[in-house]
Protein backbone atom coordinates (compact mmCIF):
# COMPACT_ATOMS: atom_id res chain seq x y z
CA UNK A 1 0.00 0.00 0.00
CA UNK A 2 1.10 3.55 -0.76
CA UNK A 3 -0.50 6.73 0.60
CA UNK A 4 0.31 10.18 -0.74
CA UNK A 5 -0.80 13.48 0.81
CA UNK A 6 -0.69 16.98 -0.69
CA UNK A 7 -1.22 20.22 1.23
CA UNK A 8 0.06 23.80 1.23
CA UNK A 9 2.92 22.46 3.38
CA UNK A 10 4.15 20.08 0.68
CA UNK A 11 3.78 16.36 0.01
CA UNK A 12 4.15 13.22 2.11
CA UNK A 13 4.36 9.58 1.02
CA UNK A 14 3.86 6.52 3.24
CA UNK A 15 4.34 2.97 1.98
CA UNK A 16 4.34 -0.63 3.13
CA UNK A 17 5.09 -3.92 1.39
CA UNK A 18 6.88 -5.25 -1.68
CA UNK A 19 6.29 -5.15 -5.43
CA UNK A 20 5.56 -8.89 -5.65
CA UNK A 21 6.53 -12.33 -4.40
CA UNK A 22 9.39 -12.41 -6.89
CA UNK A 23 10.42 -8.76 -6.56
CA UNK A 24 11.24 -7.83 -2.98
CA UNK A 25 11.67 -4.14 -3.80
CA UNK A 26 9.66 -1.97 -1.41
CA UNK A 27 6.75 -0.11 -2.97
CA UNK A 28 7.06 3.68 -3.05
CA UNK A 29 5.58 6.77 -4.67
CA UNK A 30 6.74 5.60 -8.11
CA UNK A 31 5.26 2.08 -7.84
CA UNK A 32 2.45 1.44 -10.31
CA UNK A 33 -1.05 0.32 -9.32
CA UNK A 34 -4.30 -0.12 -11.20
CA UNK A 35 -6.58 2.74 -10.05
CA UNK A 36 -9.94 1.36 -11.21
CA UNK A 37 -12.84 3.79 -11.09
CA UNK A 38 -10.74 6.84 -10.26
CA UNK A 39 -10.34 6.73 -14.06
CA UNK A 40 -13.88 8.12 -14.26
CA UNK A 41 -12.73 11.52 -12.97
CA UNK A 42 -10.30 11.79 -15.89
CA UNK A 43 -13.13 10.92 -18.27
CA UNK A 44 -15.35 13.70 -16.96
CA UNK A 45 -12.46 16.17 -17.13
CA UNK A 46 -12.13 15.30 -20.81
CA UNK A 47 -15.86 15.92 -21.16
CA UNK A 48 -15.56 19.44 -19.74
CA UNK A 49 -12.64 20.08 -22.08
CA UNK A 50 -14.70 19.09 -25.11
CA UNK A 51 -17.69 21.14 -23.92
CA UNK A 52 -15.45 24.21 -23.58
CA UNK A 53 -14.11 23.58 -27.08
CA UNK A 54 -17.69 23.59 -28.40
CA UNK A 55 -17.39 20.00 -29.62
CA UNK A 56 -20.12 18.49 -27.47
CA UNK A 57 -23.04 19.64 -25.30
CA UNK A 58 -24.06 18.24 -21.92
CA UNK A 59 -27.70 18.02 -22.99
CA UNK A 60 -26.98 16.17 -26.24
CA UNK A 61 -28.59 12.71 -26.47
CA UNK A 62 -25.88 10.06 -26.60
CA UNK A 63 -27.44 8.52 -29.69
CA UNK A 64 -26.18 11.56 -31.60
CA UNK A 65 -22.61 10.28 -31.26
CA UNK A 66 -22.97 6.50 -31.44
CA UNK A 67 -23.21 4.54 -34.72
CA UNK A 68 -26.60 4.63 -36.42
CA UNK A 69 -27.22 0.91 -35.86
CA UNK A 70 -27.07 1.30 -32.05
CA UNK A 71 -30.46 1.30 -30.33
CA UNK A 72 -30.15 3.50 -27.24
CA UNK A 73 -32.84 2.70 -24.63
CA UNK A 74 -35.29 5.39 -23.52
CA UNK A 75 -37.69 5.74 -20.58
CA UNK A 76 -41.17 6.93 -21.49
CA UNK A 77 -39.60 8.65 -24.47
CA UNK A 78 -36.92 10.38 -22.37
CA UNK A 79 -33.48 10.02 -23.95
CA UNK A 80 -30.16 9.59 -22.16
CA UNK A 81 -27.96 12.68 -22.40
CA UNK A 82 -24.22 13.17 -22.11
CA UNK A 83 -24.69 14.78 -18.68
CA UNK A 84 -26.76 11.80 -17.52
CA UNK A 85 -23.80 9.51 -18.22
CA UNK A 86 -21.38 11.85 -16.41
CA UNK A 87 -23.57 12.09 -13.28
CA UNK A 88 -24.76 8.46 -13.05
CA UNK A 89 -28.32 9.62 -13.71
CA UNK A 90 -28.79 7.75 -17.01
CA UNK A 91 -30.96 4.97 -15.58
CA UNK A 92 -28.44 2.43 -16.88
CA UNK A 93 -27.46 -0.41 -14.52
CA UNK A 94 -23.90 -0.81 -13.24
CA UNK A 95 -23.46 -3.61 -15.80
CA UNK A 96 -26.00 -5.22 -18.15
CA UNK A 97 -27.57 -8.60 -17.42
CA UNK A 98 -25.26 -11.31 -18.76
CA UNK A 99 -22.11 -9.18 -18.64
CA UNK A 100 -18.98 -11.16 -17.73
CA UNK A 101 -15.97 -9.28 -16.39
CA UNK A 102 -12.52 -9.85 -17.87
CA UNK A 103 -13.98 -10.83 -21.24
CA UNK A 104 -12.91 -9.44 -24.63
CA UNK A 105 -16.19 -8.02 -25.90
CA UNK A 106 -16.02 -6.17 -29.21
CA UNK A 107 -17.50 -2.69 -29.50
CA UNK A 108 -20.44 -4.17 -31.42
CA UNK A 109 -21.10 -6.63 -28.61
CA UNK A 110 -21.08 -3.74 -26.14
CA UNK A 111 -23.56 -1.91 -28.37
CA UNK A 112 -25.75 -5.04 -28.38
CA UNK A 113 -25.76 -5.04 -24.60
CA UNK A 114 -26.81 -1.38 -24.64
CA UNK A 115 -29.58 -2.03 -27.15
CA UNK A 116 -31.14 -4.69 -24.92
CA UNK A 117 -31.03 -2.80 -21.62
CA UNK A 118 -34.22 -1.70 -19.85
CA UNK A 119 -33.57 1.55 -18.01
CA UNK A 120 -34.00 1.40 -14.24
CA UNK A 121 -35.35 4.94 -13.97
CA UNK A 122 -36.05 8.03 -16.03
CA UNK A 123 -32.80 9.73 -17.11
CA UNK A 124 -31.91 12.76 -15.02
CA UNK A 125 -34.10 11.83 -12.05
CA UNK A 126 -32.14 9.40 -9.88
CA UNK A 127 -28.39 8.86 -9.45
CA UNK A 128 -27.48 5.19 -9.69
CA UNK A 129 -23.80 4.26 -10.10
CA UNK A 130 -23.07 2.85 -13.55
CA UNK A 131 -19.70 1.64 -14.79
CA UNK A 132 -21.37 0.85 -18.09
CA UNK A 133 -22.65 4.41 -18.48
CA UNK A 134 -19.35 6.09 -17.64
CA UNK A 135 -17.50 3.78 -19.99
CA UNK A 136 -19.89 4.74 -22.78
CA UNK A 137 -19.29 8.41 -21.99
CA UNK A 138 -15.55 8.15 -22.60
CA UNK A 139 -16.15 5.98 -25.64
CA UNK A 140 -18.48 8.65 -27.03
CA UNK A 141 -15.83 11.33 -26.48
CA UNK A 142 -13.28 9.22 -28.34
CA UNK A 143 -15.67 8.69 -31.25
CA UNK A 144 -16.44 12.40 -31.48
CA UNK A 145 -12.77 13.42 -31.33
CA UNK A 146 -11.62 10.78 -33.80
CA UNK A 147 -8.77 9.58 -31.56
CA UNK A 148 -8.50 6.89 -28.90
CA UNK A 149 -9.53 7.48 -25.29
CA UNK A 150 -5.99 6.73 -24.13
CA UNK A 151 -4.55 9.39 -26.44
CA UNK A 152 -7.21 11.89 -25.36
CA UNK A 153 -6.26 11.43 -21.70
CA UNK A 154 -2.56 11.68 -22.49
CA UNK A 155 -2.83 14.79 -24.69
CA UNK A 156 -5.37 16.74 -22.63
CA UNK A 157 -4.47 15.81 -19.02
CA UNK A 158 -1.40 13.62 -18.46
CA UNK A 159 1.03 15.63 -20.58
CA UNK A 160 -0.18 18.89 -19.02
CA UNK A 161 0.49 17.64 -15.49
CA UNK A 162 3.65 15.65 -16.28
CA UNK A 163 1.99 12.36 -15.30
CA UNK A 164 4.48 10.21 -17.18
CA UNK A 165 3.74 7.01 -15.22
CA UNK A 166 0.01 6.89 -15.95
CA UNK A 167 -1.63 5.03 -18.82
CA UNK A 168 -3.70 2.05 -19.95
CA UNK A 169 -2.22 -1.46 -20.01
CA UNK A 170 -4.59 -2.88 -22.59
CA UNK A 171 -5.66 -2.54 -26.20
CA UNK A 172 -8.95 -3.50 -27.85
CA UNK A 173 -8.45 -7.25 -27.40
CA UNK A 174 -6.33 -7.90 -24.31
CA UNK A 175 -3.93 -6.77 -21.59
CA UNK A 176 -0.53 -5.42 -22.66
CA UNK A 177 2.57 -4.92 -20.53
CA UNK A 178 4.50 -1.81 -21.59
CA UNK A 179 8.09 -1.58 -20.37
CA UNK A 180 7.10 0.86 -17.61
CA UNK A 181 5.12 -1.90 -15.85
CA UNK A 182 7.74 -4.64 -15.87
CA UNK A 183 9.71 -3.59 -12.79
CA UNK A 184 7.41 -1.05 -11.11
CA UNK A 185 3.98 -2.74 -11.16
CA UNK A 186 2.80 -3.77 -7.70
CA UNK A 187 1.22 -7.11 -8.49
CA UNK A 188 -2.43 -7.29 -7.43
CA UNK A 189 -3.80 -9.77 -4.91
CA UNK A 190 -7.17 -11.49 -4.56
CA UNK A 191 -7.80 -13.87 -1.67
CA UNK A 192 -4.14 -13.55 -0.74
CA UNK A 193 -2.98 -14.79 -4.14
CA UNK A 194 -1.29 -12.79 -6.89
CA UNK A 195 -3.53 -12.14 -9.91
CA UNK A 196 -3.01 -10.81 -13.42
CA UNK A 197 -4.42 -7.51 -14.69
CA UNK A 198 -8.14 -7.53 -15.44
CA UNK A 199 -9.12 -6.75 -19.03
CA UNK A 200 -11.82 -4.16 -19.75
CA UNK A 201 -13.38 -3.99 -23.24
CA UNK A 202 -12.34 -0.93 -25.23
CA UNK A 203 -15.74 0.77 -25.08
CA UNK A 204 -15.74 0.65 -21.27
CA UNK A 205 -12.07 1.36 -20.54
CA UNK A 206 -12.90 5.01 -19.68
CA UNK A 207 -14.71 3.68 -16.58
CA UNK A 208 -11.71 2.02 -14.95
CA UNK A 209 -8.68 1.10 -17.05
CA UNK A 210 -5.97 3.56 -15.94
CA UNK A 211 -2.88 2.63 -13.97
CA UNK A 212 -0.88 5.26 -12.11
CA UNK A 213 1.42 6.01 -9.18
CA UNK A 214 0.98 7.96 -5.96
CA UNK A 215 3.46 10.57 -7.21
CA UNK A 216 1.52 11.08 -10.45
CA UNK A 217 -1.82 11.24 -8.67
CA UNK A 218 -0.47 13.81 -6.22
CA UNK A 219 0.13 16.05 -9.24
CA UNK A 220 -3.50 15.49 -10.24
CA UNK A 221 -4.63 16.22 -6.69
CA UNK A 222 -2.50 19.37 -6.54
CA UNK A 223 -4.22 20.72 -9.65
CA UNK A 224 -7.66 19.79 -8.29
CA UNK A 225 -7.07 21.81 -5.10
CA UNK A 226 -5.29 24.63 -6.99
CA UNK A 227 -1.90 24.12 -5.35
CA UNK A 228 -0.45 24.29 -8.84
CA UNK A 229 -1.74 26.45 -11.69
CA UNK A 230 -2.26 24.78 -15.05
CA UNK A 231 -4.35 25.32 -18.15
CA UNK A 232 -6.75 22.55 -17.06
CA UNK A 233 -7.51 23.92 -13.58
CA UNK A 234 -10.75 25.56 -14.71
CA UNK A 235 -11.91 22.27 -16.23
CA UNK A 236 -11.14 20.41 -13.02
CA UNK A 237 -13.11 22.93 -10.97
CA UNK A 238 -16.11 22.43 -13.25
CA UNK A 239 -16.18 18.71 -12.42
CA UNK A 240 -16.49 19.50 -8.68
CA UNK A 241 -19.84 21.31 -8.93
CA UNK A 242 -22.80 19.56 -7.31
CA UNK A 243 -25.34 18.40 -9.89
CA UNK A 244 -27.48 15.80 -8.11
CA UNK A 245 -28.07 14.30 -4.67
CA UNK A 246 -26.59 10.85 -4.20
CA UNK A 247 -27.88 8.39 -1.61
CA UNK A 248 -25.12 5.79 -1.44
CA UNK A 249 -21.61 7.03 -2.29
CA UNK A 250 -19.48 4.12 -3.56
CA UNK A 251 -16.53 5.17 -1.40
CA UNK A 252 -18.47 4.82 1.86
CA UNK A 253 -16.76 1.52 2.64
CA UNK A 254 -13.33 3.08 2.27
CA UNK A 255 -13.95 6.31 4.13
CA UNK A 256 -16.44 5.23 6.82
CA UNK A 257 -18.48 8.25 7.99
CA UNK A 258 -16.59 11.38 6.99
CA UNK A 259 -18.88 13.44 9.19
CA UNK A 260 -19.79 11.00 11.96
CA UNK A 261 -20.10 13.81 14.50
CA UNK A 262 -22.95 15.45 12.61
CA UNK A 263 -24.72 12.73 10.61
CA UNK A 264 -28.05 14.55 10.56
CA UNK A 265 -26.58 17.22 8.28
CA UNK A 266 -24.40 14.90 6.19
CA UNK A 267 -25.40 14.65 2.56
CA UNK A 268 -23.76 13.12 -0.49
CA UNK A 269 -23.95 14.54 -3.96
CA UNK A 270 -22.57 13.78 -7.40
CA UNK A 271 -20.75 16.21 -9.66
CA UNK A 272 -19.22 15.31 -13.00
CA UNK A 273 -17.63 12.01 -12.06
CA UNK A 274 -16.73 13.03 -8.51
CA UNK A 275 -18.77 12.42 -5.36
CA UNK A 276 -19.16 15.27 -2.90
CA UNK A 277 -19.77 14.63 0.80
CA UNK A 278 -20.76 17.62 2.90
CA UNK A 279 -22.14 18.48 6.33
CA UNK A 280 -23.03 21.97 5.04
CA UNK A 281 -19.80 23.28 6.52
CA UNK A 282 -17.04 21.01 5.27
CA UNK A 283 -16.90 19.57 1.77
CA UNK A 284 -14.95 16.47 0.75
CA UNK A 285 -14.72 15.55 -2.93
CA UNK A 286 -13.77 11.93 -3.51
CA UNK A 287 -13.81 8.76 -5.59
CA UNK A 288 -12.80 5.19 -4.87
CA UNK A 289 -11.68 2.44 -7.22
CA UNK A 290 -11.81 -1.33 -7.26
CA UNK A 291 -10.63 -3.74 -9.93
CA UNK A 292 -9.39 -7.33 -9.72
CA UNK A 293 -6.43 -7.32 -7.31
CA UNK A 294 -6.52 -3.60 -6.43
CA UNK A 295 -8.37 -0.96 -4.43
CA UNK A 296 -7.82 2.79 -4.44
CA UNK A 297 -9.17 6.01 -2.99
CA UNK A 298 -8.68 9.67 -3.80
CA UNK A 299 -10.21 12.57 -1.90
CA UNK A 300 -9.60 16.22 -1.15
CA UNK A 301 -10.84 19.15 0.90
CA UNK A 302 -10.93 22.10 -1.52
CA UNK A 303 -11.12 24.71 1.25
CA UNK A 304 -8.07 23.40 3.12
CA UNK A 305 -6.30 22.48 -0.15
CA UNK A 306 -5.51 19.07 1.31
CA UNK A 307 -5.71 15.88 -0.76
CA UNK A 308 -4.99 12.20 -0.23
CA UNK A 309 -4.51 9.18 -2.49
CA UNK A 310 -4.38 5.58 -1.25
CA UNK A 311 -3.35 2.69 -3.52
CA UNK A 312 -3.34 -0.96 -2.50
CA UNK A 313 -2.43 -4.11 -4.43
CA UNK A 314 -5.21 -5.91 -2.60
CA UNK A 315 -8.97 -6.21 -2.74
CA UNK A 316 -11.08 -4.65 0.00
CA UNK A 317 -12.26 -7.92 1.63
CA UNK A 318 -8.63 -9.06 1.93
CA UNK A 319 -7.73 -6.09 4.11
CA UNK A 320 -7.98 -6.92 7.84
CA UNK A 321 -10.80 -5.09 9.60
CA UNK A 322 -8.43 -3.30 11.98
CA UNK A 323 -6.45 -2.01 8.99
CA UNK A 324 -9.60 -0.82 7.24
CA UNK A 325 -10.78 0.96 10.36
CA UNK A 326 -7.41 2.60 10.95
CA UNK A 327 -7.20 3.64 7.30
CA UNK A 328 -10.71 5.13 7.35
CA UNK A 329 -9.88 7.08 10.51
CA UNK A 330 -6.61 8.30 8.97
CA UNK A 331 -8.37 9.46 5.80
CA UNK A 332 -11.10 11.19 7.76
CA UNK A 333 -8.66 12.97 10.06
CA UNK A 334 -6.44 14.06 7.16
CA UNK A 335 -9.24 15.49 5.04
CA UNK A 336 -11.53 17.02 7.64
Amino acid sequence: MVIGIVSPNGTQVYSYGNISDENGTNVNGDSIFEIGSITKTFTTTLLVDMVKRGLINLDDPIGKYLPDNVKVPTYNGQMITIENLATHTSGLPDFPIGWNRNQSYTNQQVYNFLSNITLQSEPGVFANYSDFGMGLLGHTLAIDSGISYEKLVKDRILNVLGMDSTGIAMNSTGVTYPDILKSRLAIGHSGGQEVGLEFIPEALQPAGALYSTANDLMKYLSANVSLIKTKINDMLQETHLIRSEYQQPPAAKATAELFSSNKSLSTSYVGLGWFIDTNLGTEIIQHSGSIAGYTSFMGFNPDKQVGLVQLCSCEGPDMPMEVRESLAAFITTTLT
